[in-house]
């Protein structure tokens, strides 16, 4: 069994644990009221203070237990929710890397709301909606069997007061709360889009009026709340409502029934003591349109198709990292680049050129498997790319981005994103390859030291050479550098390229650039500047 299957499993064990803990926590409120409810009304009639003697304890045992066995079960349940909600991000990453090629129309914000916000809805809605609703079950059904021992039409009538409430809460609550309706879905893409955007809008003088839609986005998010808070204050009035007429209702059945003394304390209580249990069930129902929304997104990303998904015969391996393309075109919803051929051995240094929107990041992204050629072939190792998995082309070809995302930790933890296992004398061979050992070793935290939100306290190239080093932490012998120089300085630049091409020939070096310096260093070269046939043109 691996890890994560033995953590889940562990997870089922605490969370039914922990939901038998809370139901005797709320049993153990209940018995609270109700014991004390015969103790006040006993007490009243003056018995010797013996015959008290084990209401009052009692008293005492359920004021500890209910306290107690509250926080044993906070802590089993939310240790739980914790383990489920690690499972649901890695599912919904694997997800995520599975359909990226074809999300491409998805913004940055609904990604980051299906991971974060989603995944955390379902945690919700195990803690703050499930696990209210066994409590309330459970603990209706118990006290309608006590009550029916001691008068059965009280019973009914408590049995009649307890479904009306859970019938309104489950149906009354959702249906006015609302779906999930647009407000969440546009306001997390169109602040992530503006706070993305605030620079470059604030240079070009363009910030005014650009805040109208996530302004809308809010408000519409507000009336949403305003509208659950409605559903459920409305929940938590049927429920008071129907208390009162239960206990109403009780009052004259022990009334023709002759019943006198604490007894009639603990039957006219009892509706009180189910109120607060069956209001959370009211408060908990509105988070369920959230909930089954954010299930339905996460069920979709975890479901989604695999564009090209692995093969069926998987015994197939590279032998090398040759790389061959041989009549390829490539392109996402159009042809980008017609019948290009090239050939690049193992440990050559070759600059992928041409203007912009020519296609040199989508033929890096076609070596790295994350989309397929439109047509012809291409091959890894002799060994079609179709012919072999994702994890199988990722373990031989890395690609580094023009922004190299960094995360806010420590130099540590950013490196061993790529091989979990690396020690630190790892890390630093690592470092010393890319000419960055001093640099970090010269820093007072050294490998502890934190990198600030999105790589912000380390220069261009030191992100970059970060960047590399993660690479060659992960084995790659395969190097795409999508425009590795770019917001470098000349110098900064020359000596990363100088660091980059001592790789070879231990690695392929495919860098892909369209600055006439970084494009002079190397011999073998990718046009992709389309002929007036369409045809790039490749240089030897």
């Amino acid at each position: 069994m691996s890890r994560r299957s033995r953590l889940l499993a562990s997870s089922r064990t605490r969370l039914a644990a922990g939901g038998a803990l809370g139901v005797l926590a709320q049993l153990s409120s209940l018995g609270l009221l109700l014991t004390s409810g015969w103790l006040v009304v006993r007490a009243a009639e003056q018995p010797p203070v013996l015959y008290l003697i084990v209401a009052v304890t009692s008293v005492r045992m359920f004021g500890v237990a209910r306290a107690a066995l509250r926080y044993a079960e906070r802590l089993l349940t939310h240790d739980a929710a914790l383990a489920r909600g690690i499972d649901h991000r890695v599912r919904s990453y694997e997800g995520l890397a599975r359909v990226m090629p074809t999300a491409g129309a998805t913004r940055r914000g609904d990604v980051v709301r299906t991971v974060v916000a989603d995944v955390e809805a379902l945690q919700d809605g195990l803690l703050r909606l499930r696990l209210p609703w066994v409590s309330a079950l459970v603990t209706c059904a118990v006290t309608v069997a006590v009550v029916a021992l001691v008068l059965p039409a009280a019973g009914v009538a408590l049995a009649a007061f307890a479904a009306t409430a859970l019938l309104a809460a489950r149906v009354l609550v959702p249906r006015l709360a609302g779906a999930e309706g647009s407000a969440p879905t546009a306001l997390s893409p169109d602040v992530t889009e503006l706070v993305l955007a605030a620079p470059d809008l604030v240079a070009y003088a363009s910030a005014r009026g650009r805040d109208v839609r996530a302004h809308a986005a809010v408000d519409a998010l507000a009336r949403q709340d305003r509208r659950r808070a409605w559903a459920g204050g409305l929940g938590s009035l049927v429920v008071l409502v129907s208390c009162a007429a239960c206990v109403l209702a009780t009052a004259l059945l022990t009334a023709d029934a002759g019943l006198t003394g604490p007894l009639v304390g603990v039957l006219l209580l009892a509706p009180v003591g189910l109120v607060d249990v069956l209001d959370a069930v009211a408060e908990a129902e509105r988070l369920r349109p959230r909930v089954q929304a954010a299930r339905r997104r996460l069920v979709a990303l975890e479901g989604g198709s695999d564009p090209m998904p692995a093969p069926l015969d998987g015994t197939r391996r590279p032998d090398g990292f040759a790389l061959d393309l041989q009549d390829v075109t490539l392109g996402w919803d159009a042809d980008l680049v017609e019948h290009l051929t090239v050939h690049v051995p193992e440990g050559a240094r070759v600059v992928v050129t041409g203007p912009s929107g020519s296609g040199k990041s989508t033929l890096a992204a076609t070596l790295s498997r994350l989309v397929a050629a439109r047509s012809g072939t291409v091959r890894l190792g002799g060994v079609d790319l179709l012919d072999l998995d994702r994890e199988q082309v990722r373990a031989v070809v890395g690609w580094m981005q023009q922004d190299t995302v960094l995360f806010d930790t420590t130099v540590r933890e950013n490196l061993r994103v790529a091989d979990p296992r690396a020690d630190d004398a790892t890390l630093w061979r690592a470092l010393g390859r890319v000419r960055l050992a001093d640099t970090v070793a010269s820093w007072p935290d050294g490998l502890d030291t934190v990198l600030g939100e999105d790589g912000s306290r380390v220069s261009g190239g030191e992100r970059q050479r970060l960047g590399l080093a993660r690479m060659l932490l992960a084995g790659h012998r395969v190097l795409v550098l999508d425009e590795p120089t770019e917001h470098l300085d000349g110098e900064t630049a020359r000596a990363l390229l100088d660091d980059v091409d001592a790789l070879a020939p231990e690695h392929t070096v495919v860098v892909v650039s369209h600055a006439p310096e970084v494009v002079a260093r190397y011999p073998q070269r990718v046009d992709l500047r389309p002929s007036p046939v369409r045809r790039p043109r490749v240089v030897r």
